[in-house]
């Protein structure tokens, strides 16, 4: 298995527990994610957009929190694509004050540098995400 793969692992881990106050602490973040980090979520979605930096990826934790009770991720499978990651996951959560349950499909690549994260884009379909990475689903 690939560092890439271990890292993205690791911080899937956390989430799936439902930790995301990781994101809130400087030095779990800099583990992680690089300064000039970027997370592109669809934009099918409410929260349609890039988040920069360790600020933005704290301001989506923060929209993630507000919007859900019980929020965490599950994550299905992991693909090692050399300078990218391919993580199939579903969002899972109660929507706050609906008692609405919610859950997301999605993939994502991570690109990653010199062991840390610069760039998750999200994607509806893993064959989409695949192609991106130069593979085929």
């Amino acid at each position: 298995m690939s560092e890439n793969l271990d890292l993205v692992r690791s911080l899937y881990a956390k989430t799936e527990r439902g930790d995301f106050s990781f994101v809130d602490r400087e030095r779990e973040l800099r583990e992680f994610y690089a300064p000039d980090f970027e997370w592109h979520t669809r934009e099918d979605l409410p929260d349609a957009g890039v988040r920069r930096g360790y600020a933005g990826l704290a301001r989506l934790q923060a929209e993630w929190a507000e919007a859900f009770d019980d929020l965490h991720l599950d994550l299905d499978e992991l693909i090692d694509a050399g300078d990218h990651v391919v993580a199939v996951a579903r969002i899972c959560g109660c929507l706050r004050g609906s008692g609405h349950q919610v859950e997301v499909e999605e993939t994502q690549v991570w690109k990653m540098r010199e062991g840390t994260a610069t760039e998750v884009r999200a994607y509806l379909t893993r064959p989409e995400a695949l192609k991106v990475v130069g593979l085929e689903g």
